[in-house]
């Protein structure tokens, strides 16, 4: 179904049926008509207003932040964040100050620091170290470990994104509790983060984890690690849950993912080609030419990029019930290629090559994630 079609009827439908329908559409319309239809659906069904927002993300939309300030409670919290960082390239001084006081000033901070926006006014004094520049320079686990606790909360908080590594278990539960002790969705997105880089959890840290990290988190460390939750978390074994919309979702978000993985290794190709012929000829038209078409391979990667990092998002919220098993559960390693003028200079055609093998090998993978969804689909891999 067309957008045009969809926001022409929706006021006549009802909300059951406009969500019913967002699996439908083919392609989306202005952030503004979005916004409409969010608040048209939201006002009975958050989570097929939130479906909604996955779908025009899924889509690459990017909003305002006065659009944003409209959506902040139509929508599950991490759709919310997805919306804003998905936007964040094409924020605008004005448009934090739109969101000045109606999102956390953490939330400001982070996209004024990756993005080199300017905060509001009265924010900077405030926030003066968790902007300085060093922020994003890398660290290592044992250097945070060290200084973490000199430092201003907000500042470490800021330092924990540029981590290389991670330290033990005892380490990432002394660091949570004491930087997102009040912060339960932060804490959980730390602790996922150390989940990936491969920290080993144990039983005991699963308890004292509990009531700082959301219960699903807990469940899901638990799971992937063969552990025992809590007891306050054992519960007795129940009958499958209806979990269509969900499946549904990994479903369209690993079908928009095979998109864009195809786009952008067809962006490779092309790139190879001139590539070798810029080796050939070192000629100066053909150099621009590979700039140029590289510049395009990196647009279409970065879409691939966000469109993994959706899938993920996906598969993590499906797997935290416990009646699903996927092998290929997770994606652990994502495409990242930043294409930039000192990348370009040093790219060769072998390392075009590396990357065009990245990409099929995360084609397979998503592929396999795909097969497994529609078995789920069907009912046949349920414990």
């Amino acid at each position: 179904m067309r957008w045009s079609d969809y926001y022409e009827k929706i006021n006549d439908w009802a909300v059951s049926t406009a969500v019913n329908k967002i699996s439908s559409l083919e392609d989306m319309g202005t952030p503004g008509e979005i916004v409409d239809a969010l608040n048209i659906i939201a006002f009975e069904d958050k989570k097929g207003a939130t479906r909604l927002l996955n779908r025009a993300l899924q889509h690459g939309v990017k909003f305002s932040g006065e659009n944003l300030v409209e959506i902040i409670d139509l929508c599950a919290e991490e759709s919310f964040k997805k919306a804003l960082y998905q936007s964040a390239d094409a924020l605008t001084a004005q448009d934090l100050e739109d969101l000045y006081g109606c999102v956390d000033d953490e939330l400001i901070i982070d996209v004024a620091k990756r993005y080199k926006i300017s905060v509001p006014a009265d924010m900077a004094d405030e926030y003066e170290e968790e902007l300085y520049p060093d922020a994003d320079i890398p660290i290592t686990w044992n250097r945070f470990y060290d200084l973490f606790n000199n430092w201003k909360p907000e500042y470490a908080k800021a330092r924990l994104q540029a981590l290389t590594d991670f330290g033990s278990s005892d380490e990432v539960l002394e660091v949570v509790q004491e930087l997102y002790g009040d912060d339960e969705y932060e804490a959980s997105r730390f602790v996922t983060r150390a989940l990936d880089a491969g920290v080993r959890f144990r039983d005991e840290n699963l308890e004292e984890l509990y009531g700082n990290v959301s219960d699903d988190i807990i469940i899901q460390v638990a799971k992937e690690q063969n552990m025992k939750l809590p007891e306050d978390l054992r519960e007795e074994e129940e009958e499958p849950a209806d979990l269509s919309f969900e499946i549904q979702s990994a479903i369209d978000a690993a079908d928009y993912a095979l998109e864009w993985l195809s786009q952008a290794l067809r962006a490779l190709n092309d790139s190879g080609n001139v590539s070798f012929i810029d080796m050939m000829t070192k000629g100066f038209f053909t150099s621009l030419w590979k700039y140029s078409a590289l510049s395009e391979a990196d647009a279409e990667i970065q879409q691939a990029q966000n469109a993994l990092e959706s899938l993920n998002t996906e598969l993590r919220i499906l797997q935290m019930n416990k009646c699903v098993r996927l092998k290929y559960g997770r994606l652990a390693t994502l495409i990242d290629m930043w294409i930039d003028a000192d990348f370009l200079d040093a790219l060769t055609h072998l390392q075009i090559n590396k990357a065009q093998k990245r990409i099929k090998k995360t084609i397979t993978r998503v592929e396999n994630i795909r097969h497994e969804l529609a078995k789920l689909e069907r009912g046949n891999i349920y414990e």
